[in-house]
């Protein structure tokens, strides 16, 4: 897929951290070197102990480890506030449609999914042409897990940013964060 619609994400680097998706990457050859770049830069000046240097390289080789649960992501974020918090990834999908409407952009928060609609909010006051944060409970194996969809229609493309949760008490937590990272998009072209 060619993206013709130039974007960029405002990233509030105090709650989200980039994770590239494949090495080598920039100047690092794989994750290891990413992640011990990252724990110096995030550490710097604070006087962490080596233990807790060591358990954030673990963390960031770790996440950089995490296979996408759908193919072709354009990026990915670990939310890693430093105020504390759950630590999760999410991934931001972009896609060619031909949706126009809501209750198309509705239709396509189960792609990829199945599952059960739960809860739709209609965003206003993004760059979208029609915008929604949509709640879609699916199955996995013998369970149901929650997934949160922050979807926007433009110029014959959907961005969504998702997030997959199981704990009720993080899910809470999380979807307006979801949703404050999908309204940090910037779209640029048509």
């Amino acid at each position: 897929m060619a993206l013709d619609l130039q974007y960029t994400i405002e990233l509030d680097h105090s709650v989200w951290i980039p994770v590239p998706l494949q090495f080598p990457w920039n100047d690092h050859a794989d994750a290891a070197a990413w992640a011990a770049e990252l724990s110096h830069d995030l550490l710097h000046g604070m006087g962490a102990p080596d233990e807790v240097r060591d358990a954030l390289e673990r963390s960031a080789v770790a996440m950089a480890a995490v296979d996408p649960p759908l193919p072709g992501p354009l990026e990915r974020f670990w939310h890693l506030p430093a105020q504390g918090g759950p630590e999760r990834l999410v991934h931001l999908y972009v896609t060619e449609t031909e949706a126009t409407t809501a209750e198309q952009l509705v239709f396509l928060a189960r792609a990829g999914l199945g599952g059960l609609v739960q809860n739709v909010v209609v965003l206003e006051d993004t760059p979208f042409d029609v915008a929604m944060r949509v709640l879609v409970l699916a199955p996995l194996g013998d369970r149901d897990i929650a997934v949160v969809r922050v979807l926007g229609l433009a110029a014959g493309f959907v961005f969504v940013v998702e997030l997959i949760e199981e704990d009720p008490v993080a899910l809470e937590i999380m979807e307006p964060v979801v949703e404050s990272l999908f309204r940090a998009i910037r779209l640029r072209g048509a």
